[in-house]
């Protein structure tokens, strides 16, 4: 049962982190915001009963650094028989693995007796965004060209890198495709279905380390005799003004499908996409190459 003094509590450390934090940073529901507003204006007014005070943190990973990496937190806070009284939890980032994402929340530690939950909250905080950025940088080292390669071959023959999947449907799996490949500087697209597509432009060594990541890290999950991804076309580009894609994205969703399942993509559709981007005729030796 909630009582006034535990709410009241609760209330004084929102308060506290919406002076911490914009309010671009910290969401609150509105409920909650109502009811953090009328004890702002009157401490003594009487509340209404609840059993939870809850909000979302969204922080960028480095913000001395590259602000583009969020992480989000769920915050709950506890008013009513719960003897966990402050609650925060790291959502999944889109970088992270399952294995990833549960070593991660094994770093969190709980709350104390004594803790201030100010405290833990800023110190879980700190934490999580220590450990994403460790992640992060060692992404970064293990896929990007080190300053040796750019020594000796400033000059990186640029490719374009056509990959046949017989099915990709997860949706954690296809961000990952787009999400590693933009941190590298790689362009092409993911398409979803029976089959998958995936078109990657390039530094020939980032996009072999690209793939090498998308294996080890994304796919960690899956059976090794699962992984089935073959390359059907690798294209010289003739410079890197020569590609034909301008950004990372999935073109799934703008493409007609059918099946029993609406798993299967309209290959014309696609076709005439690709013949808009310059490279039907690329597509067309893929597809007569995978036998789709």
């Amino acid at each position: 049962m909630t009582t006034q003094p535990e709410l009241e509590a609760q209330l004084d450390l929102l308060q506290l982190l919406t002076s911490m934090y914009t309010s671009t940073e910290l969401i609150l529901p509105e409920d909650i915001q109502s009811i953090l507003d009328q004890y702002i204006e009157d401490p003594s007014s009487s509340l209404p009963p609840i059993e939870q005070l809850t909000c979302e943190l969204d922080l960028p990973i480095d913000e001395y650094g590259d602000s583009s990496k969020h992480v989000q937190f769920q915050i709950n806070l506890s008013v009513g028989g719960s003897d966990e009284k402050v609650k925060i939890r790291p959502k999944q980032p889109t970088f992270l693995n399952r294995s990833q994402y549960q070593a991660l929340l094994d770093t969190i530690p709980s709350i104390g007796i004594e803790d201030e939950p100010s405290e833990h909250i800023l110190n879980t905080v700190e934490i999580v965004k220590s450990a994403l950025q460790a992640v992060l940088e060692e992404s970064k080292a293990q896929i990007s060209p080190t300053d040796s390669d750019m020594d000796t071959k400033v000059d990186e023959e640029i490719i374009r890198v056509w990959f046949w999947l017989p099915s990709l449907s997860t949706r954690e799996k296809r961000d990952d495709m787009v999400n590693f490949a933009k941190e590298v500087g790689l362009t092409g697209f993911v398409l979803a279905g029976k089959p998958g597509l995936l078109a990657v432009e390039g530094g020939s060594q980032v996009i072999d380390k690209y793939m090498s990541r998308i294996k080890s890290e994304s796919w960690s999950d899956i059976p090794k005799h699962h992984k089935k991804i073959t390359e059907r076309l690798r294209r010289p580009l003739t410079s890197p003004e020569a590609r034909a894609f301008q950004d990372m994205r999935e073109i799934t969703d703008t493409i007609t499908h059918y099946g029993q399942y609406n798993h299967r993509g309209d290959m014309s559709e696609v076709k005439k996409l690709m013949d808009q981007w310059g490279v039907g005729e690329d597509f067309g030796a893929v597809i007569m190459n995978s036998g789709a």
